[in-house]
C-alpha cells in the first residue's frame, strides 16, 4: 500500500482516537474538577477545563469531516489519489498530520471490552432493549454477532475496528470472511 494512504490512516485513527478519548470522559467529572481546583486554577484555565470535552469532540468531527472528503480511492488510470485533489500526496493530509504528530497524540488500540461495549449500546440503541452479544477478534478489528439478530438487521453484524473503534455494518459472513471484506475495506479497495 502507499505511503501515502498509509499516511492517510494514521491520521484518521488519531483523530478518532482523540475523539474516542473525549466521549469517554464524564462531563460531570471536569466540572467537578474544575470547582475543586477553582482556588488554584485561574479563570482560563477552569474555564478550558469544563469545555475542553466539547472543543475536543468538535475538533475532531471536524478534522474527520475533512479526511472524508480527503480520503485516498483508486482513479481511473488506477493510481491511488486524493479524491479531493487528485494528486498521490494530499497537502491537507499532510498538514493535519504533521500538526498530530508534532503534539504527540497516541492512537490508542480498542480491547474487546471497549468493542462490546460499543456494540451493545449500538445494538440496545436500535432494538429498545438489550441484546446478548458474541464478539470475536480478528487482525483489525472485532465482528460483534447478536445471539438473536433483532429484526432492524436481521442478516448483518457490526465490525468494531480496532485501532479507531469505528463501527461499520456487515452482511452475517463467517468471521475469515468478514476480515478478508473488513482488509479490502481499509485499503480502499471496497
Amino acid at each position: 500500500m502507499s505511503g501515502a494512504y498509509d499516511l492517510h490512516e494514521w491520521t484518521a485513527a488519531q483523530v478518532r482516537s482523540a475523539m474516542t478519548a473525549a466521549m469517554r470522559t464524564d462531563p460531570r467529572a471536569l466540572d467537578r474538577l474544575a470547582e475543586a481546583g477553582a482556588g488554584s486554577l485561574d479563570q482560563h484555565s477552569a474555564s478550558f477545563l469544563r469545555t475542553a470535552r466539547t472543543l475536543t469532540l468538535a475538533t475532531s468531527a471536524a478534522l474527520t469531516g475533512v479526511l472524508t472528503i480527503h480520503r485516498y480511492g483508486r482513479d481511473p488510470y488506477d493510481r491511488l489519489v486524493c479524491a479531493a485533489c487528485g494528486i498521490d500526496r494530499c497537502r491537507t493530509v499532510r498538514g493535519v498530520s504533521d500538526v498530530l504528530a508534532a503534539y504527540g497524540l497516541q492512537t490508542r488500540a480498542v480491547d474487546r471490552a471497549e468493542a462490546w461495549r460499543r456494540a451493545d449500546a449500538w445494538y440496545a440503541g436500535r432494538a429498545g432493549r438489550p441484546v446478548l452479544l458474541g464478539v470475536e477478534p480478528f487482525g483489525e478489528g472485532f465482528v460483534a454477532r447478536p445471539a438473536v439478530p433483532p429484526p432492524e438487521v436481521p442478516d448483518q453484524v457490526l465490525i468494531v475496528d480496532r485501532e479507531t473503534g469505528a463501527l461499520t455494518l456487515w452482511p452475517a459472513y463467517d468471521t475469515d470472511a468478514l476480515a478478508s471484506h473488513y482488509n479490502a475495506y481499509k485499503r480502499g479497495e471496497l
